[in-house]
């Protein structure tokens, strides 16, 4: 997300109090969901220049815990503030930290002591709230009111992961799987001695496209039952779980550790005759330990040096002596002069638990002499500690510790400073991942009999289009593309050897909003390939929707359907959302079907996949390459989905996350009725407390038979106008079709609404003046006789309002409107004249003087239901009007492309122009 201006900084500070009725601050981060190893965009804009404020972020963790971070800044000359340009100058991180909000979490003041930061139900995100507060705050935010809040999800496992808890054979174990049908290359994943079965890394990992299976060996339940420590043979149990697996490759497995859990990779790296390793990573750890011994042995070897522990003045434990001075016995430690596979050692040097540097140079040394350096990789990362975990976790110095032998708490120093230990972090965790994929789904093996698959999801900034991150995804992951033309795609009919071919799918982000574009990137395809990138989704009702595209990829295997053509499917040419816009009902499905969201507390799962070939049927019976799951969400996290009964209403309100007050909105569904809440929905996740009204079946109109009347409007305003999150000055209308024509003759003519803006979205102002909504609809009937039947036996109903009358009492007179408003319109409506009546307002407007309030935007080949963008287009679909109970198949008009173009244009606009109306400006009137 760009400001729209970026001009000097305001150089003078600006003391004052914020008056809260004559400004609105907004808050955006984008994306408010994501993986917790990507970056958000922090934005705070509307606030006066020069303006003094402190972004804060407080975590609630599952224990009960609080956690909190913070940055002071000061506004532009715009009032905007980009926490991922502009630098901090002062809380718990400074200078310019686009993450800081998160690595330098800290328990609130008054938790207790040596707190660490875990998730532990991977299943669920860490929700994070983010705060904008006046002034430059260091305490007391939970005493005060923000001037804004949103609320993050970081999760740990991307859409379609699944979770596998594993208890066979005596083990305490978790799989994770990554979406889509593999089989996938495998991982092994050990932490510490603290013991516990720690999911969150694993989880991460397979949103990466590796399964990982996640080992508790300390403090497994056959030890817990036993009292004893497991043997070697736990350990290639587990291997042996892992690799015979249906969807893993047996000969694609490697093996990750942290601390005592990188000492057990390496023993089992070089002396199991089980595990056969395709690669190994060791985070702060060491070599040092009895090669022959089991982990009972191994702590007995350190317990016996217990004298060498240090302790600091704040009563911190040092552990890294233990292993002091390295030994030259050969027995005490991991022969790595025979390991086999690739070696990746991760560490800080200012580890004060494990002495993972002195070990690191001896295994340097060791493995020169051996003759086998050339499988050794070392990252070593100044003033870093030792738990070296995924990116953007908070920095733990030191923690609570629960000894092995005595179960005695203590508390232990790890090292590391914050911003360097922050920094390794972000780095070691890219190395660690463009490592594992260079050695588990690079290259290949005589022996394997199976193919190859990875699904990889991961999140991109926020407001990415296409920047910076996939430009670091194509450095690290595919060779940059060559000038030379891509080879001849008829040279290259061939069937895809599954054996030696790699083929990556990427969709990032995977979670995000249904208004935000998505990257879907194919790697790892031959040269030349020909693919069929495939969308499949099913709705609430059961019916099945797709969309597809052909392509060929490049001379380095790679399709990126953001930047290359689709040669033919439900899309073509250069399309980075036709995967969603061309959704269509499957083969064999009813005719007129419309896709629209019911439950908008759960996402849109669209599952999206890579088939070899030029594919257009029979998709469902063939094993894609690769897939992943994508969730397109209504509500963003921390919006309130608040049903409305009172005064006979049938409602839905959507409060934006935080105290407000928020701008509120009514928003007007046509003809067909029903409750409809996804465009309020998002129009609350953009800040906007939005109204969603059923005016024409509602529960009191299903049991009297009667419509309402212009009180039932009005009863809506008021609950929106008095409810005490919402800014009674600053309320606004948008309606479509027969909604459209409500607005604006509520505009007009409501002496109760009062409102700041309106918008119409192919509406008419045609209708009887002094009428009631019934008096409407008989107008209409009247003319049923000027229905007009398509080609296709669909129905037209665009002439009922035409022509345009001249009597005064048939058509709402705007000429008398205050407000500004937006019309949005198509020229192939083929349900209601738009377009003849917009050119009568604007005619009525001009007339009156108050054509300066008026906005329209007119799209070529557009239709009638203009919805909010990546919708599918209905040229026609089955409609049941409340007029009649036949269900006829109803003509809206548009050319898909043109229309779906009109959808995205027309709602970034709309947006604009309820920011421009809603949130700026003042009026005396306004109250909090």
């Amino acid at each position: 997300m760009r400001r729209y201006l970026q001009p000097n900084r305001v150089a003078q500070e600006v003391q004052f109090r914020m008056d809260m009725k004559q400004c609105v601050v907004k808050l955006l981060v984008q994306p408010s969901r994501g993986l917790a190893d990507e970056k958000f965009i922090v934005l705070v804009q509307k606030a006066p220049p020069g303006f003094q404020l402190t972004v804060h972020a407080l975590h609630k963790c599952e224990i009960g815990q609080s956690w909190e971070a913070f940055g002071h800044y000061t506004a532009d000359a715009t009032g905007a503030v980009n926490v991922s340009e502009d630098p901090s100058l002062g809380g718990t991180y400074s200078g310019v930290e686009q993450m800081g909000l998160m690595w330098s979490l800290r328990p609130v003041p008054g938790s207790k002591p040596g707190l660490r930061l875990r998730k532990m139900n991977v299943q669920t995100p860490m929700e994070v709230t983010i705060s904008v507060y006046q002034g430059h705050q260091t305490e007391g935010f939970m005493d005060q009111v923000p001037l804004a809040s949103v609320v993050v999800e970081r999760w740990f496992m991307a859409p379609g992961v699944r979770r596998i808890p594993i208890t066979e054979d005596g083990l305490t174990a978790t799989l994770f799987l990554p979406p889509g049908p593999g089989p996938f290359p495998g991982l092994f994943d050990l932490w510490g001695g603290s013991g516990k079965l720690v999911e969150y890394r694993s989880a991460l990992l397979a949103s990466h496209g590796i399964a990982s299976l996640v080992l508790d060996y300390i403090t497994p339940k056959i030890t817990m039952e036993t009292g004893k420590m497991v043997d070697l043979q736990y350990f290639e149990t587990a291997y042996k779980v892992l690799e015979r697996h249906p969807q893993v490759l047996s000969s694609r497995i490697g093996m990750l550790g942290l601390s005592m859990g990188a000492s057990m990779t390496l023993k089992m790296a070089v002396y199991s005759q089980v595990i056969k390793l395709r690669c190994a990573v060791s985070i702060g750890g060491s070599h040092v330990q009895p090669v022959e011994g089991s982990v009972e042995q191994m702590l007995g070897f350190y317990h016996k040096n217990t004298d060498r522990i240090r302790v600091t003045e704040e009563n911190e434990v040092i552990y890294r002596d233990l292993s002091l001075p390295i030994p030259s016995d050969p027995s005490l430690k991991v022969d790595v002069g025979r390991l086999k596979c690739p070696l990746l050692l991760v560490l800080g040097d200012d580890d004060q638990n494990t002495p993972a540097y002195e070990s690191a140079m001896d295994m340097k040394e060791m493995m020169e002499r051996a003759g086998n350096k050339h499988l050794l990789t070392i990252l070593l990362y100044p003033n870093a500690g030792h738990m070296i975990e995924p990116p953007y976790m908070p920095y733990a110095r030191g923690g609570t510790y629960r000894t092995l032998d005595t179960h005695e708490r203590v508390k232990v120093l790890w090292g590391g400073e914050t911003v360097a230990h922050s920094r390794a972090q972000e780095d070691a965790w890219k190395k660690t991942l463009v490592f594992l994929r260079e050695n588990l789904f690079g290259g290949t093996n005589p022996d394997e009999k199976q193919s190859v698959i990875l699904s990889c999801v991961a999140c991109p900034p926020p407001g990415h289009h296409g920047g910076q991150e996939v430009v670091w995804l194509r450095r690290h992951l595919v060779m940059p593309r060559p000038a030379q033309s891509s080879p001849d795609p008829l040279t290259l009919q061939f069937t895809m050897d599954r054996k030696q071919c790699i083929v990556s799918l990427l969709v990032q982000p995977s979670r995000g909003l249904v208004d935000e574009k998505f990257i879907v990137l194919v790697q790892g395809a031959p040269p030349g390939f020909q693919l069929t990138v495939h969308a499949l989704h099913k709705c609430e009702d059961g019916h099945s929707w797709e969309a597809f595209g052909h392509y060929t990829s490049d001379a380095t295997g790679t399709v990126n359907v953001s930047e290359d053509l689709s040669l033919g499917g439900t899309y073509s040419g250069v399309e980075q959302m036709g995967l969603m816009w061309s959704l269509r009902p499957v083969p064999g499905s009813k005719p007129g079907l419309r896709l629209r969201k019911m439950n908008v507390q759960t996402p849109m799962e669209v599952t999206i996949s890579v088939y070899q070939g030029l594919q257009t049927e029979g998709f469902m019976d063939q094993v894609p390459l690769a897939s992943v799951v994508v969730e397109r969400w209504y509500m963003a996290p921390g919006v309130r989905r608040i049903p409305i009964t009172e005064d006979g209403l049938t409602a839905t309100l959507f409060l934006p996350p935080g105290p407000g007050p928020f701008p509120g909105l009514l928003d007007l569904w046509g003809g067909e009725g029903k409750l409809l809440e996804y465009r309020a929905a998002l129009l609350a996740s953009y800040g906007i407390a939005s109204l969603g009204l059923d005016y024409l079946t509602p529960k009191i109109t299903m049991e009297t038979g009667k419509l309402m009347d212009k009180q039932y409007f009005e009863t809506a305003y008021r609950v929106l106008e008095q409810h005490p999150q919402v800014l009674n000055s600053r309320i606004g209308m948008l309606g479509l079709s027969l909604g459209a024509s409500m607005t604006l003759k509520m505009s007009v003519y409501s002496q109760v609404i009062k409102l700041r803006c309106a918008v119409c979205i192919s509406g008419s102002h045609v209708q009887p003046t002094d009428g009631s909504l019934q008096e409407f609809l008989n107008f209409c009937w009247k003319n049923v006789g000027k229905r007009r039947i398509g080609e296709n036996n669909e129905m037209l109903n665009r002439d009922l309002l035409l022509p345009i009358p001249t009597d005064p009492t048939l058509k709402v007179d705007v000429g008398r409107l205050k407000c500004p408003l937006l019309l949005v319109l198509g020229d192939d409506d083929q349900n209601w004249p738009a377009h003849e009546s917009a050119l009568d307002m604007k005619q009525i407007m001009e007339r009156a003087g108050n054509s300066h309030l008026l906005t329209i935007l007119l799209y070529p080949n557009a239709g009638h239901l203009i919805e909010p963008p990546y919708t599918p287009h209905f040229r026609a679909s089955s409609f049941n009007s409340v007029q009649s109970t036949e269900t006829v198949m109803t003509l809206w008009g548009g050319e898909m492309v043109a229309h779906s173009r009109a959808q995205e244009d027309s709602w970034r606009k709309m947006l604009d122009f309820l920011r421009e109306n809603l949130f700026s400006g003042t009026n005396p009137g306004a109250t909090t």
